[in-house]
């Protein structure tokens, strides 16, 4: 799947970050706990090479991932204030659409683009990296600006008299999709190239806040007068200045000879895995908001605002999880490729051992106190999801303890397993929202997700397991 010769060494990288003019990351003091950190996850035998890597990449993400958390909780908390229940379910339940419907206008191609481009850098086909780059954003700006224009007319058509406020806050709303899917599209680009922390900087801080700032200054003016759709046109100026800064950053990195050469166009041979990615990320996106739309369409804008609170609060259980894995993406690729997958055994296995202990804190209090989280934090309208922010939390437990079983997939090319292991899992969660939200509500929409979270784990981790041998949960086999 990828040729020989996968640059793994982080030297190496350097000097070809310096030979592009590209100033290299500095994280002085954390980088030393993560390159610690690298070590344990790959013992001794792989420091010098994918765990030097691993270590820069987890101590940036995680640096920029504790920035956007910190800053987008800020943001969550002043929104769920300062809009109370009603608005901010609306607020939330627009956003749920445009992530539905952002899966058809990104065609597959973000998580495509960061195996690609992987193998065009490895091989040096930089013309054919253009191609595919120029190929896919054309692509998904049309598409993106297609299906949102259709959504705005069927929104406009469905509209029920009276509920023009969210109506209002839906289009704004749509704004933001040719805006996220071309970042995705860029995002993947700089991941395959290994520019890991900086590529993720325009979404981990300037555009959260950006935002902060733009909420802060029309809070001041309005005050308790700021609207769900005021909201919204701060997300879409943040967003977008964003992605400006994104397409500078991206124009920066992209090695000169990638810029130099003659522009090449891929066969369409890549179709057959995008659309297989399409679909997964479909079901992926349909398993994740399908708790929100359902319980939004069955029980109303001011569940949907409570259960967004408890949803956003219990994802925070996986963050230092999400980050390593982000930057364990290409590492996977290359162990894999080696075929070392003793190496990769290690890796997957201390990463969960670590990310799980950080996690455990966390869902203590989740669970145990979360009637006083949710008080202290938000307000006491939203205390009525602390059932909800409970089960939603066990379920991110298992997440982490099952291990990054999605990208070991897709990143040894079996994406079609995890296609039809989260397309169960995305029917039985709809199916368990149908059954259970008319009757339990917030309490429903939280079993339904924590359910379906732990089976699609299940299934991906058997995947893994029976297709290369790799135990990937927390009590995985480790032989040194």
């Amino acid at each position: 799947m990828f040729g020989e010769g996968t640059v793994s060494n982080a030297e190496q990288e350097l000097k070809e970050d310096k030979a592009r003019g590209a100033a290299p990351v500095t994280l002085p003091g954390i980088y030393g706990v993560f390159q610690d950190f690298a070590r344990l996850l790959l013992g001794k035998k792989e420091a010098a090479s994918a765990g030097e890597h691993v270590a820069r990449g987890t101590a940036g993400l995680f640096a920029s991932r504790v920035c956007f958390t910190g800053l987008m909780f800020g943001v969550n908390v002043i929104l769920a204030r300062v809009l109370g229940r009603g608005g901010y379910g609306s607020y939330a339940y627009a956003l749920a659409w445009v992530v539905l419907l952002g899966v058809p206008g990104i065609l597959g191609t973000d998580q495509l683009l960061v195996r690609e481009v992987a193998v065009y850098r490895t091989r040096g086909a930089w013309g054919l990296m253009r191609g595919f780059l120029r190929r896919a954003n054309e692509a998904v700006l049309v598409v993106s600006v297609a299906l949102a224009a259709i959504a705005a007319v069927i929104a406009r058509v469905l509209a029920r008299e009276g509920n023009s406020e969210s109506l209002m806050v839906f289009c704004v709303a749509l704004l933001l999709l040719p805006l996220i899917t071309l970042t995705r599209v860029r995002q993947a680009a700089l991941q395959g190239l290994n520019i890991l922390v900086v590529g993720q900087l325009p979404e981990t801080l300037v555009q959260p806040s950006v935002f902060l700032v733009l909420l802060g200054v029309t809070y001041w003016r309005l005050g308790r007068h700021l609207t769900p759709g005021w909201a919204m046109g701060m997300n879409v100026a943040a967003t977008g200045a964003a992605f400006v800064v994104g397409a500078v950053l991206l124009r920066k990195y992209l090695p000169a000879t990638a810029k130099g050469a003659e522009v090449a166009y891929p066969d369409w041979g890549w179709l057959r895995s995008a659309l297989p990615l399409m679909f997964l990320s479909s079901v992926a996106v349909i398993y994740g908001q399908a708790d929100l739309l359902i319980l939004g369409a069955l029980k109303g804008a001011k569940a949907v605002g409570v259960y967004g609170v408890a949803d956003r609060g219990a994802d925070l259980l996986a963050f230092v999880f999400t980050a390593a894995i982000s930057a364990m993406a290409p590492t996977i690729a290359s162990l894999y490729a080696r075929g070392d997958l003793e190496a990769l055994q290690i890796m997957v296995t201390k990463l969960v051992r670590v990310t799980l202990a950080l996690s455990v804190p966390v869902a203590i209090a989740f669970i145990g106190f979360a009637y006083w989280v949710l008080l202290w934090i938000y307000g006491a309208e939203y205390v009525a999801g602390q059932r909800a922010l409970a089960i939603l939390s066990v379920g991110q437990l298992v997440n982490v303890a099952m291990g990054p079983v999605g990208m070991l997939l897709i990143m040894t090319g079996h994406e079609k397993d995890a296609t039809w292991s989260i397309g169960i899992s995305a029917l039985v969660n709809v199916g368990l929202n149908f059954a259970l939200v008319p009757k339990w509500g917030l309490e429903g929409a939280a079993f339904s997700a924590a359910s379906s979270m732990v089976l699609w784990n299940c299934l991906m981790a058997r995947a893994v397991h029976k297709r290369f041998g790799i135990h990937s949960t927390v009590l995985g086999r480790i032989s040194f």
